[in-house]
């Protein structure tokens, strides 16, 4: 019974060592797995931040060109005017209208 004993003592200590590395590498396996999603997380955080700088710069962008885009508009108007037109016609061209009289000075 003695011997029994002891070799049942002896398979609970193998088992009782088992389970304590078991526990050990499921522990270690656990804080890894959680290191990685932590790890994962801040990365994608960070990349979160560089698109949302980026798009910022890009809608600033989009205002600046849609400025200038309105403005373009607003010359091509002035340019697309008749009154526009005979002012470049009189003041670069020399040209006048039917029945006035051109005075070139030097």
């Amino acid at each position: 019974m003695r011997q029994s004993y002891a070799e049942n003592r002896k398979s609970e200590r193998r088992h009782s060592s088992r389970m304590f590395f078991l526990r050990f590498f499921v522990g270690v396996l656990a804080v890894i797995i959680l290191a990685m999603c932590v790890s994962s997380f801040l990365g994608q955080q960070d990349e979160f931040a560089r698109l949302t700088a980026e798009r910022r710069k890009l809608e600033r962008e989009r205002d600046l060109l849609y400025q200038q885009y309105e403005s373009l508009n607003g010359l091509i108007e002035v340019a697309d005017s008749d009154e526009y037109i005979e002012r470049i016609a009189r003041d670069y061209l020399g040209m006048a209208q039917p029945g006035e009289v051109l005075i070139i000075t030097d």
